[in-house]
């Protein structure tokens, strides 16, 4: 079934609300862009003292500019307001930003704050500030992100506050880091040099979505944040920009996460729109693993209301329905495909560093399988996938290669064969830049009874 992932906040950092969600969901985010590095320590430790066996993202504040303003900002229709520096323009609303404006065309036309909801016509800028006018009166809350279409972000200042804010937060019990505004491949990798935990990237912006297939490759996990996403691209790009994120991750045998108003009407009502219940449908057939929920959890007082509705929803099984000949296996491609033959059997894999999963999912991912690992690393990600992936523990290094498998099954036999008499056997011996599929094995019940 298709996983919730819950975001606690001000009004569910709570042993009670937490005790209700984890009833459906044992999947939890903290947004590290709100609240101090203390707020964090006692979430994390009370979401742990509830739910020991949860999985915790922390959301690592990004490289988006967000308004400096600590009080509400009224702006009127038409009104000239300069985001960013003190400019000569002095006489104008000046709304200064906590991190510096991104790389951006000088022809650009449009700009919006709050995730694309309002938006301004571009009248000046320069490097450290950009002007623009209302299109609409409205009240400004306080850290709201600043989206500039078709912008480039420095990578190196990404990298810098990447570095230090999981320097600070590497005593942390949690299990995976969101990081947002993900542009390219190489950043993932380099920021895995600074941390075991797993990496969730978020895809949210144009250059993102130009390199979503290297920044899938080097990923635990994508996001799709459609929020930023929208205000980036534009929203008669958004349809076809999320299919696409989500056919790239499903061909690299990814989990996909999508955010971002998912049930945003049920804040202040019980049931959704028409609108939210097919864009969730839309999300379940291309192969989205994990529905998120923001505001809907973090500051709404309807959140069981919210969380109850969605595992109901989510308990009818929409299948996911993958686009054909999207494998991204490299130059082993055809040895993974030789399994296509074995498409009625349940498959058990043995692989020592568990990354062969992927593959086995970007051409089977509806496939029933076990996947046999020592990587504590695997564990957790299997957390995040719609299916239920069987996971089993087990040291490899005592054990000869040829033995490996049938010992997994003997110790096993009685669980691995429920739904079928046979099974397809995998394993994985050569543990180069990419998973080898490289021994196949039947197994028989009856040689095991």
């Amino acid at each position: 079934m298709i996983k919730t992932m819950i975001t606690i906040g001000p009004r569910s950092c709570n042993a009670a609300d937490i005790k209700l969600f984890a009833q459906q969901s044992t999947l939890f985010r903290l947004n590290g862009s709100h609240s101090d590095l203390k707020w964090h320590e006692d979430a994390i430790k009370l979401i742990r003292s509830t739910c020991p066996q949860a999985f915790i993202m922390l959301d690592v504040p990004g490289i988006k500019p967000r308004t400096a303003n600590k009080k509400i900002v009224h702006i009127e229709k038409g009104e000239k307001v300069i985001f960013g520096k003190f400019t000569q323009f002095s006489s104008q609303k000046l709304i200064e930003l906590t991190k510096p404006l991104p790389e951006y065309s000088k022809n650009l036309k449009t700009f919006s704050v709050n995730d694309g909801q309002f938006l301004f016509d571009v009248c000046d800028g320069d490097d450290d500030f950009i002007v623009g006018s209302s299109r609409e009166s409205f009240e400004l809350l306080t850290k709201k992100g600043l989206n500039i279409p078709e912008s480039i972000y420095d990578e190196q200042e990404q990298y810098r506050i990447y570095h230090d804010f999981i320097e600070k937060v590497s005593h942390l019990d949690v299990s995976a880091l969101g990081l947002s505004f993900v542009q390219t491949g190489e950043l993932i990798s380099e920021i895995r040099r600074l941390t075991d935990l797993l990496l969730i990237s978020k895809v949210e912006n144009s250059e993102g979505l130009r390199n979503v297939g290297s920044i899938a490759a080097v990923s635990d996990a994508i996001m799709i944040d459609r929020g930023d996403l929208v205000a980036e691209i534009g929203f008669e790009n958004l349809f076809s920009g999320v299919e696409e994120i989500a056919q790239v991750t499903k061909s690299y045998g990814r989990p996909l996460i999508m955010a971002t108003e998912n049930l945003e009407s049920m804040t202040e009502r019980d049931v959704p729109s028409k609108s939210e219940v097919i864009s969730l449908a839309h999300s379940a057939k291309i192969g989205v693993d994990c529905f998120m929920l923001s505001e809907e959890t973090a500051v709404s007082e309807n959140k069981h209301v919210i969380v109850q509705w969605l595992a109901d929803f989510l308990s009818n099984e929409i299948p996911y329905q993958p686009v054909l000949g999207q494998i991204k296996i490299g130059k082993y491609k055809l040895i993974w495909e030789a399994l296509a033959g074995f498409s009625d059997l349940p498959a058990i894999i043995a692989s020592k560093s568990g990354y062969a999963m992927f593959d086995f999912l970007s051409f089977k991912p509806n496939s029933e399988f076990t996947i046999v690992t020592n990587s504590k690393k695997i564990e957790q990600i299997i957390k995040l996938y719609r299916q239920d992936i069987n996971v089993i523990m087990k040291d490899f290094e005592n054990i000869p290669s040829n033995q490996i498998l049938n010992s997994v099954v003997s110790e096993n036999h009685k669980e691995l064969f429920t739904s079928s008499d046979q099974l397809l056997g995998i394993y994985v011996s050569n543990y180069l830049k990419i998973a080898r599929a490289n021994t196949l094995s039947i197994f028989d019940r009856t040689d095991y009874e």
